[in-house]
């Protein structure tokens, strides 16, 4: 489509800004949260924790993933939070995740230092540990602690330990007093050494500033040896390398589980009801994970989050459901939280989600995409991993419901399109997995039913080249699902159809460089028009490049690059450059590393032609199948030993 072509063209004077960051103005001073995407986020393999640009710890689940928030000034004002009042930021790192990071505060003239870190606890626990030290000369400073109150009890301090729901927080290290209010605030006279304040849930830790500085260090080698080890890409290698660093800071390492994000309720339209519980994991987002991380030469990573999977279907072999808690159970009930009034005055406030029981075939579709990357990247096919290939497959083969809820978890289930793409996914790599490591099964079954579902998604393509969201839709609406024929195969990258149906999309959701996943205004089941879709965004420019428009696909990850800040949310406000939703969005940053992956690879293709592209994914199989065979057992993360008393006595005001 010429309007697609000429939006393109155009990208080259899309403001070059990081959009999302953040410094302290009047906005933050009256109140305001500070945007979402300028937060950095820490994990420690247990619980996750988000820091503002300022140092303020305005989300914290501990000791797990999914576990009720400790602290949560982010989604109302008056929340738990941890901090350091009086003081305004100076520079904050520019890594958006990771076991830790720095800030550089001011306090008058004088400049601070703060080391915000999370340690998980021996046994059970994990411990948000906070070391300061002066830059100029000695200086006393002050931080400040509440905790509890979200769904629950506030916390009400016995000496250093406050008890919770289910979880108690000990404070460790200065002077601490705690006031009449239920504020815990800790006195540090800080020299050019390390001081400590540590806040820890589950048990007491030590305070010692030596060894808590040991075990943060610790915890920031590992991630650089393993980012080190990353495969990644020559375009905008910095967004594989958050991308990477994002998934392990969400990222359960007992159980392999990943949670969509470590929030809860942030809005996709701030004012409206589009609030939803992402500390669950989705099939979908754990099959992409797997895929990418495999793509960047994580073997490691790619195993723990299929063998979660595994999990996931337990003995049937088959997900009956598209997500699950951390632990591969069922996700509790979605309901609203009273008395919180949610970021920017946005209710309501859930917990649980409604999405656990919907029907999601696209998911499995990218399941055994998942195991196919997996395999082409040097793994290998176990026994139960075949046994889930074929039986997915049968059951994609068996399907003779069209009703499903999709990828975008519709409220009402309806004959989607993108199921039988996800139909046509799971049996292509279904069949393509046989060829190659069970050649002696039976595939014609399956080889029928993925030419009927490629049949049914050609016949609903439209004159104008468009694919519609449902095979029931009379409004002629786009969905960009419809990319996903052109991003996994169904239509080759040299028909005539692939081309029309990435320029319909483009065209018709396309906000500069962004993409909604569907049309803006449409009935959905929820109030208020969402904003682009951060996720499909990246698929715009990965379908430009697999069917050779390579410059145009460059173009516009160059604009998606400079117009999205380095922690990515679920939307961004196209006008206003807001980011919205859940934050960080592991989907966000997995789609952003696979379509610099399918850059490259284009880019080798353009160059060398296909004999070229698959001499370089050779080279890469056996390095990386070399990689598996030699891979040492990974190191145990450093954590922290419990104090075995905990007999501090502490003023009160």
């Amino acid at each position: 489509m010429p309007e697609a072509r000429l939006a393109l063209a155009e990208l080259r004077f899309w403001p070059p800004l990081r959009l999302g960051s953040w410094a302290p103005g009047p906005e933050e001073r009256s109140g305001c949260p500070p945007p979402s995407g300028s937060h950095r986020v820490l994990g420690d393999g247990r619980s996750s924790a988000l820091l503002t640009p300022g140092a303020e710890v305005d989300w914290w689940c501990a000791p797990s993933l999914d576990s009720p928030p400790v602290l949560w000034s982010l989604l109302d004002p008056g929340g738990a939070r941890a901090g350091w009042p009086g003081a305004r930021l100076v520079e904050a790192a520019a890594e958006p995740a990771g076991p830790s990071t720095r800030t550089t505060l001011a306090l008058g003239r004088t400049r601070i230092e703060v080391w915000d870190g999370l340690l998980p606890i021996s046994g059970d626990g994990s411990a948000l540990v906070r070391l300061v030290r002066t830059l100029d000369e000695p200086v006393e400073v002050v931080h400040e602690l509440t905790a509890g109150g979200f769904d629950g009890p506030v916390g009400r301090w016995s000496n250093t330990a406050a008890r919770l729901a289910d979880v108690e927080v000990h404070l460790t290290g200065g002077r601490i007093a705690i006031g009449p209010d239920g504020v815990a605030t800790t006195r540090l006279l800080v020299t050019t050494d390390w001081t400590p304040v540590v806040v820890s849930c589950g048990q007491p830790v030590g305070a010692d500033p030596a060894a808590l500085a040991h075990a943060l260090r610790q915890t920031e080698t590992a991630q650089r040896s393993a980012l080190g080890r990353a495969l990644l890409p020559r375009h905008h290698p910095e967004r594989a390398r958050e991308a990477l660093a994002v998934l392990e800071a969400c990222t359960d390492r007992g159980s392999g589980a990943i949670v969509a994000a470590p929030t809860t309720s942030l809005p996709e339209v701030p004012g409206a009801d589009r609030q939803f519980d992402y500390r669950f994991t989705w099939l979908r987002d754990a099959s992409l994970a797997a895929s990418v991380a495999s793509l960047l030469g994580d073997g490691e990573a790619a195993e723990r989050h299929l063998s979660f999977v595994h999990r996931m279907a337990g003995g049937d072999a088959v997900p009956a459901h598209p997500m699950s808690d951390i632990r591969g159970g069922p996700v509790p009930q979605e309901r609203e939280v009273e008395g919180v009034s949610g970021w920017a005055s946005s209710s309501p406030v859930r917990v649980g989600n409604a999405a656990g029981d919907q029907v999601q075939l696209d998911a499995l579709g990218l399941l055994l995409e998942a195991i196919s990357v997996y395999l082409q990247t040097g793994g290998s096919l176990d026994d139960d991993t075949w046994r889930l290939v074929s039986r997915v497959a049968d059951h994609a083969a068996d399907g003779d419901d069209p009703m499903s809820n999709g990828i975008w978890e519709l409220r009402e289930a309806r004959p989607l399109v993108s199921a039988d793409i996800g139909r046509w996914i799971a049996l292509d790599r279904a069949v393509w997995i046989a060829r190659g490591w069970r050649p002696l099964s039976r595939r014609r079954r399956w080889k029928r039913a993925r030419k009927a579902a490629r049949d049914r998604v050609i016949a609903a393509i439209r004159p104008d080249g468009s694919l519609p969201q449902a095979y029931d839709d009379d409004h002629a609406s786009l969905d960009a699902s419809g990319l996903m024929a052109v991003l996994f195969g169904l239509l080759d990258r040299d028909d005539p159809r692939a081309g029309a149906v990435v320029d319909t999309t483009i065209a018709g959701l396309g906000a500069g460089p962004f993409l909604y996943r569907y049309q803006p205004g449409g009935d959905d089941g929820f109030a208020g028009s969402e904003s682009t879709f951060t996720p499909t965004s990246w698929w715009a420019a990965a379908a430009l490049a697999q069917t050779g428009r390579l410059s145009e696909a460059q173009a516009r990850v160059d604009a998606l690059c400079a117009g999205l800040p380095a922690l990515l949310a679920e939307e961004l406000d196209p006008a206003s450059g807001a980011s919205l939703g859940n934050v960080p969005l592991v989907w966000s940053h997995i789609e952003a590393a696979r379509t610099m992956y399918i850059l490259d690879a284009e880019a080798l293709r353009a160059r060398y032609g296909t004999a070229g592209l698959w001499a370089w994914r050779l080279g890469r199989y056996i390095s990386l199948r070399h990689r598996h065979r030699r891979r040492p057992p990974p190191a145990p993360a450093p954590a922290l030993t419990p104090l075995r008393h905990c007999d501090r006595t502490v003023a009160r005001p």
